[in-house]
């Protein structure tokens, strides 16, 4: 019916060794692109397809129920297995009630960028050009051809395309300013004349269009806001410090090495895609990086227009034990970890400093800040939840640890945020409510008020505590005195 549409077919919904369903939702929304004429008709449609695909994985979640290994949750969903290259996954969710007397008159926010396009060719380029080499050689089979035009349709949509935002990352960000203004309209009315919303964002292409599709969404809804955008260098020093991390990753490079040689067999996935594997052997100068590579890239595959189903020539096994050592190097570098959690901490002091630094300003009677709002990177957001110990992150785990306790894909996805929603009542009592990916969280390191409820002046303690605990010895400053690109966020 499709096809008599004038669709074309997409190899990569092909299914050679059945190890995945094919995907609806992406067949409706190839569809919804084709049939809609207009750019705005389009992104209603886009909008609605994404909510009834968030209802979707709500309903899946509460009929399969919470207590899922990390391999269940691949096999429930194969993308997820991206870590932090997997999409914004948002699940709708029942907002507590705040205390009696209480409204909300303040946001400060954090947000990741929106899914994006892999920020160099070097992700998967080695991969491309082995599966090219092995189609010379005539040695590859059905299942491997189909890799190969998989990989050749998702480097295609890649070129001119590195590093930026998808449509999908833009789709997020947009959803999320929406359900903000949804569950906290009074934060934005412009009472009072607080009316002001300041934008701060790293300078990077995929964040400042994260920010643009954010408060495009807020201003739509309200006329009474008014808006200040700032990026540079000076904003970068708290935003996403750029600490120097080459020997940290160098160490966690190691240890992934060796955690991949100990727990994945690329036999299998060879015989596969290979008919002759003597000539494979001289094709492939590494089978562990040719695994690795062609899971880089279907850890992005998700979020691009395309799709290409590259995961399904993976089994759940082999697609979670490369998530888990994936997982184990952001976590070792970023994450806050026994090892280097102390250096890497660094980067969370001038970000916790900026919050608890506007906060007390929009406190003060007569201000007129409705919310401050950030858009970054993962490796700015990371350090700062695991070092005031949100719920997920309120423990350091050493290397050997993480897999058993921590994932990507639930932790840091595409278009991760926190929100600290204010709120005060008649006597000038101020309490705060934290969420995280659009979910209620907290710290249960500290005692919460009633509910997800804290009182601000116990989060603000800690966060001055957690700050003064940081030296600066490794506080990093922007003082080149020349233009800067950016810096090495992910």
């Amino acid at each position: 019916m499709c096809e008599g549409k004038g669709i074309p077919k997409e190899p990569q919904d092909e299914n050679i060794n059945g190890c995945f369903p094919k995907r609806p939702i992406l067949d409706i929304e190839r569809a919804i692109r084709y049939l809609c004429k207009s750019e705005k008709q389009k992104e209603m449609a886009s909008m609605k397809l994404l909510h009834v695909a968030s209802l979707a994985v709500a309903m899946s979640i509460a009929l399969n129920g919470s207590a899922q290994t990390y391999s269940e949750k691949i096999e429930q969903n194969p993308d997820r297995a991206g870590g932090v290259y997997h999409y914004y996954e948002y699940v709708p969710t029942q907002m507590s009630k705040a205390p009696k007397g209480y409204k909300p008159f303040y946001i400060s926010h954090y947000g990741r960028h929106g899914s994006r396009y892999h920020s160099s060719a070097r992700m998967f380029e080695g991969a491309k050009k082995v599966l090219e080499r092995a189609e010379e050689a005539g040695i590859l089979t059905d299942e491997g051809m189909l890799l190969k035009r998989q990989v050749d349709t998702l480097w295609n949509e890649h070129l001119g395309m590195f590093g930026m935002l998808t449509e999908r990352g833009a789709a997020e960000h947009k959803g999320i300013a929406s359900r903000m203004f949804e569950n906290y309209p009074e934060v934005f009315e412009g009472k009072n004349d607080r009316s002001d919303v300041e934008c701060v964002s790293s300078y990077w292409p995929r964040c400042l269009v994260s920010m643009a599709n954010c408060t495009s969404v807020l201003q739509s809804k309200s006329d009474k806001l008014r808006f200040h955008y700032v990026t540079g260098p000076k904003y970068l020093n708290y935003i996403s410090m750029d600490l120097d991390t080459k020997e940290v990753s160098m160490e966690a490079d190691s240890l992934c090495h060796e955690m991949r040689d100990r727990t994945i067999d690329c036999d299998r996935f060879m015989k596969a895609l290979f008919t002759d594997q003597e000539k494979a052997a001289e094709t492939v100068e590494n089978p562990q990086d040719f695994m690795e590579q062609t899971f880089l890239a279907g850890s992005i595959s998700g979020c691009t227009i395309s799709h290409p189903g590259i995961f399904s020539h993976f089994t759940v096994e082999e697609l979670t034990a490369e998530a888990q050592q994936r997982d184990a190097r952001l976590y070792y570098v970023f994450g806050i970890s026994k090892e280097r959690g102390d250096y890497e901490a660094s980067i969370a002091k001038p970000l916790i400093e900026d919050f608890i630094a506007k906060a007390d300003d929009a406190v003060k009677e007569g201000s007129t800040r409705a919310a401050d709002l950030r858009f970054g990177h993962d490796v700015g957001l990371l350090p700062l939840i695991g070092t005031i110990n949100i719920k997920g992150m309120e423990e350091r785990w050493s290397f050997d640890e993480i897999k058993s306790h921590w994932t990507g894909f639930e932790m840091i996805p595409m278009g991760s945020n926190i929100q600290i929603v204010f709120y005060r009542n008649s006597r000038n009592d101020v309490i705060v409510k934290i969420l995280y990916n659009d979910r209620e969280t907290s710290i249960p390191a500290l005692t919460a008020m009633d509910g997800p409820f804290y009182r601000w002046d116990d989060l603000r303690s800690l966060m001055v505590e957690k700050a003064d605990a940081i030296p600066d010895n490794y506080i990093v400053k922007d003082d080149a005195n020349k233009e800067r690109t950016g810096v090495s966020g992910m």
